[in-house]
């Protein structure tokens, strides 16, 4: 009984990862999306009166130099750090490997060293430390959670996944027969369908256009041998970010890091696709499927994280389509109206092709009406634009609502390789609602008018249409 509750346990380890994977190419949905008075949330917690007054320190690890941002808080005995390797994701797989990035993400944890993967589980479970990893589209990630008395353990396993990963066959043809059968399962949901579709249109050949899980054929041929090549040539200290948050101080926490990457080589890995050139015409490629639902995915350029305009664009998508119920697209479309259960927009922030988003759903009879009204509120958006209050509804959202990212330590490892990411600063933590709190009306106006445009809006409906003229049906 134990060895099938095992294997039904590592066959739901790796099909979590797959769909992790799967979650990281879908892009990240507004943080926001489904909005609600983050003031009353933290009414009542530890987070109420937060000001983030805990400094973040670089340290160097002694042996290897290794940096990293380390934010210490000693209320629990627990370390999460968060890593990433720029420049490793799925969209720089070798033309003829697409998938082998998201195949070592669900495999590394899969057995390393001395350990099969059933063992590795098990000394890692008994120690309550939690490793995961994840190809996301420019680079490849990885996290780890662990008690303060198990910090070395931890240290040990996860260097061993990452200079040792054993990639046994049975594990590999288990992993690989799971990702061909996803990729096959894609289909079946229209949202998968219509995003891919989405990718491909906005990107065409260009790396970002791919299938986050890869090509069946290329899959198949990936072989253990394959996969070391990979961990060995992606997986470097140069192109290495890490955020460290916990009980850990500058010390000790260096000492982890030497002993978390020790093995990897120092020199960085030199690996780039060009921008994606995207032509912004309003298209709206049209897949036919009868679902019961017509779906809507379109797109307008946007900007980078560290643009001056950033803060204003973000405030401005809150109001428009990311604040959930109350955004103003959902308010017109949904509550108004009763013609779609939810729309939604969020920034997508991909290195090579910043992105305003827009999406939906509605019934085939509903569809055009609704589609109708979105470009009426985003030309009444421009046109109107926002008063003093809307802005300061919105701006008392976003900075309240941010004290709910420090409730987990996790996030906060995260945070902090983010901010290495973006060239934040040390003082990102304390100076990020002041960025907010500085916004005025016409900030926001200003970037209104220069990003929405609904004549830009490019993408790919899907669902039951209408046949064109002289169309048979």
């Amino acid at each position: 009984m134990r060895r099938t509750n095992n294997q039904t346990r590592r066959r739901d380890v790796a099909l979590v990862l797959i769909l992790l994977a799967i979650v990281g190419f879908w892009g990240c949905r507004s943080k926001f999306y489904g909005a609600y008075k983050a003031e009353k949330t933290i009414e009542n917690t530890i987070l109420k009166n937060r000001t983030f007054n805990a400094s973040v320190e670089e340290i160097c690890s002694p042996k290897l130099g290794i940096k990293a941002y380390l934010l210490k808080d000693s209320h629990n005995p627990i370390v999460s750090l968060n890593f990433s390797f720029e420049n490793t994701g799925y969209a720089y797989d070798d033309a003829h490997e697409q998938g082998i990035a998201q195949m070592a993400a669900a495999l590394l944890t899969e057995g390393a060293g001395k350990y099969k993967a059933q063992e590795l589980k098990e000394k890692m479970e008994e120690r309550a430390i939690r490793v995961g990893f994840a190809a996301g589209k420019d680079d490849f990630g990885g996290s780890l959670l662990t008690t303060t008395d198990h910090l070395q353990e931890a240290a040990q396993y996860l260097n061993l996944m990452l200079t040792e990963p054993r990639f046994d066959e049975a594990d590999l043809q288990r992993v690989k027969a799971q990702i061909l059968d996803a990729l096959k399962r894609q289909h079946e949901r229209p949202e998968r369908e219509l995003e891919l579709v989405f990718a491909r249109e906005m990107y065409g050949a260009h790396p970002y256009g791919r299938n986050p899980l890869g090509q069946a054929a290329d899959i198949e041929r990936v072989s253990a041998a394959d996969l070391r090549r990979f961990v060995k040539n992606k997986f470097s200290r140069g192109n290495l970010l890490v955020g460290l948050a916990g009980d850990v101080d500058a010390q000790s926490g260096g000492a982890f890091l030497d002993k978390v990457f020790a093995g990897l080589p120092a020199d960085k890995v030199q690996a780039s696709i060009p921008p994606a050139e995207t032509e912004f015409d309003g298209r709206l490629v049209q897949i036919r499927r009868g679902d019961g639902q017509n779906m809507l995915l379109a797109a307008m350029p946007a900007i980078g994280r560290t643009h001056k305009d950033f803060y204003p664009l973000f405030t401005a998508n809150y109001i428009w389509g990311g604040a959930g119920l109350n955004s103003r697209l959902s308010q017109r479309i949904r509550e108004q109206e009763g013609l779609t259960y939810g729309i939604y927009s969020y920034l997508s922030l991909s290195d090579k092709s910043p992105l305003l988003i827009v999406g939906f759903a509605a019934t085939a009879d509903n569809f055009e009406k609704a589609k109708k009204l979105l470009y009426e509120e985003t030309d009444k958006f421009v046109d109107e634009g926002i008063d003093a209050e809307e802005t300061a509804q919105a701006k008392n959202y976003l900075t309240a609502s941010y004290h709910l990212r420090f409730a987990s330590i996790e996030n906060i490892a995260e945070i902090l390789t983010a901010m290495q990411k973006y060239n934040l600063g040390l003082d990102f933590l304390q100076k990020r609602n002041d960025y907010i709190a500085h916004i005025k009306p016409e900030d926001v106006n200003r970037v209104i008018k220069k990003y929405f445009n609904k004549q830009l809006l490019t993408g790919v409906e899907l669902g039951e249409f209408q046949p064109a003229a002289g169309e048979r049906k």
